[in-house]
């Protein structure tokens, strides 16, 4: 219950967020958001590994996050399609 609230709650800040935004910095944010929700539940089941299976977990959780932050960089910048921004993400 408490993980939809707090869906509902990001959605609810990205339709806030996308006010006077042109359609590449909405398609960035939505990456970047997607991203982070992954990442988030990457952290989490490191939360509840132990060991290096724990360190694993939050070192690939951060390394998504960057990857993330590139692709919604770049197409915030126009350098990728939102398309193509997705296909990269998926890739990760």
């Amino acid at each position: 219950m408490k993980k939809s609230y707090l869906l509902l709650a990001g959605v609810a800040a990205l339709s806030l967020a996308a006010c006077n935004k042109t359609g590449n910095e909405v398609a960035a944010d939505n990456i970047e958001a997607n991203v982070d929700n992954s990442a988030d539940n990457m952290d989490a089941m490191a939360d509840n590994a132990s060991g290096n299976a724990a360190d694993t977990l939050g070192n690939q959780a951060d390394a998504m996050r960057d990857k993330g932050d590139n692709v919604a960089d770049n197409v915030a910048a126009g350098n990728m399609t939102e398309s193509q921004g997705n296909k990269a993400v998926n890739a990760m």
